[in-house]
């Protein structure tokens, strides 16, 4: 999973650093993977089914949701970015939660209260699965779609509110 912001120094628990694997790229790396999203990712040809190569030669069909993922990261990579994959089932703050969600943490709070997202209780701390707050984001991602194309509607059907009555300027 990608953010847009990058965490906080210090803002993953070592908890959730153990099982993060991150890759960051390196200067003199960066000219060799563009060359690799060029080569498998840019100008590949589509076939019908997908291999990966292993160190000892060995060849094994890929899922196509596979080869996005190893798409997404060379294409990270290669702008200079680095990556960071977390396991779905990893348990989350409530701050890292709602840093995720770009909300606060009482209004987080609110959230886990009125039952919209699922969490664990860990002693007196709420806990919620990555995979919980990345289908609250969604969902609330779909909602804004959905009213924004709601009101695109209303002002086109404002525009063309007059449309009906012909020229109405005098002379």
């Amino acid at each position: 999973m990608a953010t847009q912001n990058p965490p906080r120094e210090g803002s993953i628990s070592p908890s959730i650093r153990s099982s993060v694997r991150r890759l960051e790229p390196t200067p003199e790396r960066a000219e060799y993977v563009s060359h690799l999203f060029r080569t498998f990712f840019v100008d590949a040809k589509p076939v019908n089914h997908l291999k990966l190569v292993g160190p000892d030669g060995v060849a094994e069909d890929i899922p196509v949701e596979i080869y996005a993922v190893l798409r997404e990261v060379f294409r990270h990579l290669k702008d200079g970015q680095a990556i960071s994959l977390i396991p779905d089932d990893t348990l989350l703050t409530t701050q890292q939660a709602a840093e995720i969600l770009n909300i606060s943490r009482p209004y987080l709070y609110r959230l886990l209260d009125a039952d919209e997202i699922p969490f664990i209780q860990v002693g007196t701390h709420r806990k919620l699965r990555l995979a919980d707050v990345v289908a609250l984001r969604e969902r609330r991602r779909d909602e804004s779609r959905k009213a924004l194309n709601a009101i695109a509607a209303l002002n086109q059907e404002c525009d063309d509110y007059g449309d009906d009555y012909g020229d109405t300027t005098r002379e």
